[in-house]
Formats: C-alpha cells, sequence, structure tokens
C-alpha cells in the first residue's frame, strides 16, 4: 500500500528525469525576458495630484433638503460624484482639449491615429484612499514630455471645470432673472390692488401696535413664512411632509392675526390688512432673488474653483518601464514553476516503461533487477563489461540479477536453466545482456553455453571475434555436430554457439525438432545454456523458441518501450510453456528507484578498485 502512495521521492525523480525541459524552458524564458527587457524603450512616469472638493453649487440662498453627510443615500451621490470626476478626466472631450494645448499631432508612421485615443492609454487616475486627492500620472519615452502632459491635464481639467461652474452661474443668473421679472410685475399689482381698495373704501391705515408689538411680530413670522412657503412649493409637492407642517404653522398664524384684527377692527379692515401682507410677501420674495442674482453676478467674476493642484508634476530622472529587477524575478518565478509543471505534464504525457515501479505495477512482472547507464563508448567493451570491468557498478548490477536468477531456479530443475533472453523493441540491449549474464554465471564456476539464435542480425560472433560460419544454422540443417560448432572463449567456463550462416527461413528451422535435440544435448554438457533471439514485436522466432525452452527474461530500455508493446509482448510469450522469470530494465538513469543501489556499487567498486591499486603498489615495493 506504501508503495502505491506518492512520496516527494516520486516527485524529484521526475525532476530529474524531466530536467533538461525544465532545463530548457527556465533558460529560455529568463533569456527572452532579459533581452526584451534590455531592448525596450524606456518609459517615464509623471504624477500630479489634485484635491478635488465636493461643492453644491447654490441658485437660491436656502438650506439644501437633506444636508450632506445624512443619510446612506448622500454617501452614494458623494462617491457617484468622485467616480464622475474621475471619468471626466479620462474623458475624450478632455484628451482633446489636452492635445489642442500641447500641439500634439499623429506621428508619421501612424497617420490618421487620433492623438487624443493614444493619451487616454498612457494617462491614468489613481485617487488616494480616504481622502480628496487623486493623483493624475502620464506615461512617455521622454521624461518631459510625460511631465507636461500630466500638467496640463490636470490644468486643462481644473479650466473645463471652471467653464462649467461659470455656465452653470450663467444658465442660473437667467432663470432668476426671469424670476424677479415676474415677482416684480407680481408686487406691483399686489401695491396697486392694495391702493385701489383703500382708495375705494376710504380705509385709514391702523395702527401696528395693538396690545404692544404682538400683532407686529405675528405679521413678521407670517411673512417669512410665506417666503418659506414659496421656496418649499417649487421643491415639494402638497402632500410633502415639511409642506403640511408649513401649512398648519400658516393657518395658525392667520388664525391669530384675523383674531386681533377682528377684535379692534371692521371687516375692511382686514381685508384690506390681508393685501397688505401679500404685498409685503412679494417685496420679500423679490427682494431675496434680486440678492441672489447680484451674489451670482459678483461670483462669476470670481475664478471660484472647488478643484486644486497641490502637487505639479516634475520631469522624472529614472524609468518606470522596463523594471529589468522585477521582470527577472518574475521570469524566474514563472520559469521555474511553468518548467517544473511542462516537465510533469511531459512526464504524465510519456507512457514508456521506465522505472522498476512500472515493470512491477504496470507489467505486473517480477523484476530481476537493472542496469544502470553505462557511459562507455566502446561497444564491445559495453558487452564485456562483466569481464573486462568487474568491479564497475555495472558489472556488480549483472550479479545481482545473476544471483535473483538463481534464486528462482529451484534446485534440481535443470530444464529451467535453459534460458531464453528476449525484447519487445530493437536496440533494447537484449544481446549485452545475454552475454554479461553468461559471463557471470560462468564467474560463478557454472559451465554456460551462449547461443546466438538470432539469425537475422547476430551480434555475438563480432563480440568475441569468431568467426561466423559453422554455427547453428549449419547444425539444424544437419550439416554439422553440436561439438563440431561450440567454440570456446578466453573466458573460463563459457563457450560460444554463432549463428552461423543466415538462412531465409529461420522461424521454420528454429522450430523444428532438430532445435529440441540441440537444447536436450546442450543441457546434458552444460549447466546453463542462454539464448539470444530477434525480438518478439518484430519476428516470430523468439515465441517459437520460447515454446521449446525453460525459462525466458524479457530486457526493456528504460523511457523507450511504450506500455501498450510492453503489454501485447507479454501477452504473446506468457503462453509460451517458458516460465517467464522476470524483467531486466536496462539502461536505467540515476534518477530512477535503484539510485541509492548503484551508488553503493559505485562506493565498493571503487574501493575494490583502490584496494587493488594499493596491493600492485605493495607488490611493487616488494619487488624493488
Amino acid at each position: 500500500m506504501i508503495q502505491n502512495q506518492p512520496h516527494i521521492q516520486d516527485y524529484i525523480k521526475v525532476m530529474m528525469r524531466r530536467r533538461w525541459i525544465i532545463i530548457t524552458f527556465f533558460t529560455v524564458l529568463v533569456v527572452t525576458v532579459l533581452i526584451g527587457s534590455l531592448k525596450q524603450i524606456p518609459i517615464y512616469k509623471a504624477t500630479t495630484t489634485l484635491r478635488i472638493e465636493r461643492r453644491s453649487p447654490r441658485i437660491v440662498s436656502m438650506q439644501e433638503v437633506s444636508p450632506m453627510g445624512t443619510g446612506g443615500g448622500d454617501y452614494r451621490a458623494y462617491r457617484d460624484y468622485y467616480e464622475t470626476q474621475y471619468k471626466l478626466i479620462k474623458s475624450h472631450t478632455l484628451m482633446e482639449r489636452v492635445v489642442d494645448s500641447l500641439g500634439l499631432e499623429p506621428s508619421k508612421p501612424h497617420k490618421g491615429t487620433d492623438p487624443a485615443e493614444k493619451l487616454l492609454k498612457v494617462v491614468k487616475v489613481n485617487p488616494v484612499e480616504n481622502s480628496q486627492l487623486v493623483k493624475i500620472s502620464a506615461e512617455d519615452p521622454d521624461p518631459e514630455m510625460a511631465a507636461r502632459i500630466a500638467n496640463t491635464v490636470a490644468d486643462e481639467y481644473i479650466g473645463q471645470n471652471l467653464e462649467r461652474n461659470i455656465v452653470a452661474a450663467g444658465r442660473a443668473s437667467e432663470w432668476l432673472t426671469k424670476k424677479i421679472v415676474e415677482q416684480r410685475q407680481k408686487l406691483i399689482d399686489a401695491e396697486f390692488a392694495l391702493q385701489s381698495y383703500r382708495k375705494k373704501y376710504n380705509i385709514n391705515v391702523l395702527s401696528q401696535m395693538v396690545g404692544g408689538s404682538a400683532i407686529e411680530d405675528i405679521k413678521a413670522e407670517y411673512s417669512r413664512l410665506q417666503a418659506l412657503f414659496a421656496n418649499y412649493n417649487e421643491r415639494y409637492t402638497d402632500k410633502h411632509p415639511k409642506m403640511i407642517e408649513l401649512n398648519a404653522q400658516i393657518a395658525l398664524l392667520r388664525s391669530k392675526i384675523y383674531g386681533l384684527e377682528d377684535a379692534d377692527m371692521g371687516d375692511k379692515t382686514m381685508e384690506y390688512r390681508v393685501m397688505e401682507r401679500d404685498v409685503q410677501t412679494n417685496r420679500h420674495m423679490y427682494e431675496i432673488l434680486l440678492t441672489r442674482l447680484k451674489e451670482i453676478d459678483v461670483s462669476s467674476t470670481l475664478d471660484v474653483n472647488n478643484i486644486s493642484i497641490i502637487d505639479t508634476a516634475k520631469e522624472p530622472k529614472k524609468p518606470v518601464k522596463p523594471n529589468l529587477k522585477l521582470n527577472m524575478i518574475l521570469a524566474i518565478i514563472v520559469g521555474l514553476f511553468m518548467g517544473t509543471g511542462l516537465g510533469f505534464f511531459v512526464d504524465y504525457l510519456d507512457t514508456t516503461i521506465k522505472s522498476p515501479y512500472d515493470v512491477r505495477n504496470i507489467l505486473e512482472s517480477y523484476f530481476l533487477g537493472s542496469i544502470p547507464e553505462i557511459l562507455e563508448k566502446d561497444v564491445l567493451k559495453k558487452d564485456k563489461i562483466v569481464h573486462l570491468k568487474p568491479r564497475s557498478p555495472v558489472s556488480e548490477a549483472y550479479r545481482g540479477i545473476r544471483t535473483e536468477i538463481l534464486q528462482l531456479i529451484p534446485e534440481g530443475d535443470d530444464n529451467s536453466k535453459t534460458i531464453l533472453i528476449t525484447s519487445a523493441e530493437p536496440q533494447a540491449g537484449k544481446t549485452m545482456t545475454v552475454v554479461n549474464l553468461s559471463i557471470a554465471l560462468s564467474q560463478k564456476g557454472n559451465k554456460v553455453l551462449l547461443v546466438d539464435c538470432d539469425l537475422r542480425k547476430p551480434q555475438i560472433h563480432k563480440i568475441f571475434d569468431l568467426d561466423r560460419r559453422y554455427g547453428l544454422s549449419e547444425y539444424l540443417r544437419r550439416d554439422m555436430t553440436l561439438d563440431s560448432i561450440i567454440r570456446d572463449t578466453k573466458i573460463e567456463n563459457l563457450s560460444i554457439v554463432t549463428s552461423g550462416n543466415i538462412l531465409n527461413d529461420p522461424a521454420e528451422i528454429i522450430g523444428s525438432k532438430r532445435m529440441d535435440e540441440f537444447i536436450r544435448d546442450a543441457k546434458e554438457k552444460f549447466n546453463f545454456v542462454l539464448f539470444d533471439s530477434p525480438p518478439v514485436a518484430s519476428v516470430t522466432d523468439a515465441v517459437v523458441l520460447a515454446s521449446m525452452v525453460g525459462a525466458l527474461i524479457q530486457v526493456i530500455r528504460s523511457g523507450k518501450l511504450l506500455v501498450p508493446i510492453a503489454l501485447r509482448t507479454k501477452e504473446k510469450i506468457k503462453n509460451t510453456k517458458a516460465r517467464f522469470l522476470g524483467v531486466v530494465l536496462n539502461d536505467l538513469k540515476g534518477y530512477h528507484d535503484n539510485y541509492y543501489s548503484y551508488k553503493s556499487y559505485q562506493y565498493y567498486g571503487e574501493e575494490a578498485k583502490i584496494r587493488s591499486i594499493k596491493k600492485e603498489v605493495s607488490v611493487k615495493d616488494k619487488l624493488k
């Protein structure tokens, strides 16, 4: 169960296995970013800081319905106001004014390009949190131009805002002038009606002091409420709470006035007083409108603005782009993560047999051992490395496989000592494996016969520098006896049977009764008989021979054999009578499952080599 769970070492192995993909991707990305950053035109950034105060224009000198800062709706209005200002700064209309002010024209390579659109891309508006400040930034390859653009945008925005205020004041002045004319006419009409009524009924003006100054105070309050009523009447409906309350107050004062006048005056005088109050009300409204008009006329002549410059943009000294340090840090981080991810993705797509884990879990086969990657360039030395370099890590690996084979073969089972070594695909290293295993078995004192059954592309005669003629093919055609084709080698206990001449029908010859006789006679003369055959996936020779021998070993080159082919090969050889001993994994890199055993082989091999050198030096010293 533990073996099936992912472990950090498994991830490390994948990274080591795909290290060149990771390194290549990382290097390409970092170098590309570096070159791109160095070739990029430097961009400078200049910033102007503005203060935008929210000031609501007043047309009449009355308080607003809801003072600023009360209620959630005011916060939304506050937010919307500033968002609107930010949009105005980034408006196409303002950019056109900036273009005219700076005298910008479309660049020659891009005739027809709108300079205002280009400015919209280089100008940034960034409000300062929890304040009325806003920063206007401009980016340009020319530091001086960057400062000019930022300052010009601020100036044009302030000018545009001032113009809007002046236009608003002008419209208010027009409206007030119109209202003043109307109110003046109302006042004239009211005064004329009062004068006519007075003459008609010969009414003398009564004293305004009735019971002291009570009636005068009441009349003054009544006039004030009438003026307030006129103002509210333009904003609210009759059902608004403030209108209802104001009407009630006016009705109460009216009843008081009528009560006082009725007590001391006649009906004609009371009517006269009502008309007189209308005149006073119209006169008061007329004076208010006239005063407000004068205020607007005065304010329109002043450069009153709720926007001011706090800091002007200065010519920047250093570019903001490219940020070489930041670009390189990001390139390194992204390169490592994406390179590693690409490595894992490629490894996920890799459907080859790569490790002992794949042999055990995917092929469900017994793992005999692995042969580490051999760095020896001479092919012939690789094929006999157990003999030529017996203390090397590779030789130790072959001896480990030999031990596994001997443990799997029961005592007295002579049939299993005829072993076919094959592979699914060419160049898997089966010939190198069968030769070195033969040498390893012979070094243990076993009489070993190595038979080259690859009658299509034989190789063993080249490894041992022998004449290929007079070998297995001649025996199978009954031209020669077994003893006449067996060749001795310089390696003790190891004999060779070469392939002989190449035949046109090797599969039929190998499957003949003569081959059964060869195997039976060879078992009587040798402790082990090892056969080298063609690949299973290419021809049928190996499958035919597998039905005649006692045991079979499959050689797989790490990272080369696809899983589907490996499974089909296993299916082919499973139906033969030969006992499938297991799989030898060839050309295994040091970052696979046998990494530590490989290091151990290397360590002990080097230690033995050092002891051998010391022994030679000691012998030479004694001879001297």
